[in-house]
């Protein structure tokens, strides 16, 4: 299984983009300064947006890929947290939610802080079976019980996971090191 950036491009105005990388199962982390393109691959890696030049393969991934936005407000779709949770077609009752301390309510989920919204959201789409999770800024807003959490759940999945991140400590061990530099992605 595997994630192909086949000599991939984006260009808007003066900013360029060029990404050549195959990602395997297991954990990559993506990383670099703001503004230097993580989102724009996390969007294009979940199919939302189309390169200039080059093609992205799936290569025996099945399923939708699975795409958690930097922006935690931009996906909520649900009226309560329980409303949310049903809107992911799972129950609430997954081992994740009980991990990251979420419990479905009657509550707005725009009443949530920031860190309990993310935390509903990643529990939400870890919930799900996916081949291919992309998570954008996942440690964002987390507290510091939450972080290790989340990073051993990481651990845990067995398909390929993109985590776009400023943040590269508590990432798992065994995280496969991207950087974006100079508008293009390296392998570390």
């Amino acid at each position: 299984m595997n994630l192909v950036f086949d000599a991939v491009r984006f260009r808007r105005d003066a900013f360029t983009l060029a990404a050549d990388a195959v990602f395997s199962r297991g954990v990559h982390l993506i990383s670099g300064r703001i503004g230097t393109g993580k989102s724009t691959l996390a969007l294009a890696a979940a199919g939302l947006l189309t390169p200039d030049a080059g093609k992205i393969r799936y290569e025996g991934c099945s399923g939708t890929p699975l795409l958690l936005m930097q922006f935690p407000e931009y996906q909520i779709t649900g009226t309560t947290v329980t409303g949310e949770i049903a809107s992911w077609n799972i129950t609430g009752n997954e081992e994740t939610f009980a991990h990251l301390n979420v419990t479905p309510s009657n509550r707005d989920p725009f009443t949530l802080s920031r860190g309990e919204l993310r935390r509903l959201e990643l529990a939400c789409i870890l919930a799900r079976e996916s081949d291919l999770l992309i998570l954008d800024e996942p440690y964002a807003s987390l507290d510091q019980c939450a972080k290790p959490v989340l990073t051993r759940l990481l651990e845990q999945r067995s398909g390929i996971t993109l985590v776009f991140s400023h943040e590269t400590e508590g990432v798992p061990a065994a995280a496969d090191h991207w950087t974006i530099r100079n508008g293009e992605l390296q392998h570390e």
